[in-house]
């Protein structure tokens, strides 16, 4: 919201990569909104197919909540988003990185 409205995902943080960032964002709504229009069960909720922002928000809240499925069912995301937070709630992510 930097211009003064939902523009997308955020950007990452300093030393991530930015082009797979987005990547990894873009390609994970682009499936989770085919999901949803497919009717398709999820665990995730629905509205977080509203809007990249929306869908940013909710799969946020579900790193925190429930953070292995996440990683089980979005391991692209909850890498991102271990980086993006700089925690690992499910304990999976590389401690290298």
């Amino acid at each position: 919201m930097r211009m003064g409205e939902e523009d997308g995902f955020p950007p990452p943080q300093p030393g991530m990569d930015a082009a797979h960032w987005q990547q990894q964002w873009q390609s994970a709504y682009d499936r989770f909104c085919a999901e949803v229009d497919a009717e398709r069960p999820t665990v995730i909720d629905p509205y977080a197919s509203e809007h990249p922002a929306e869908f940013f928000a909710v799969m946020s809240e579900v790193f925190f909540t429930d953070s292995a499925v996440l990683a089980r069912d979005w391991p692209g995301l909850y890498r991102e988003l271990a980086q993006f937070y700089r925690q690992d709630p499910a304990g999976l992510a590389p401690s290298d990185k």
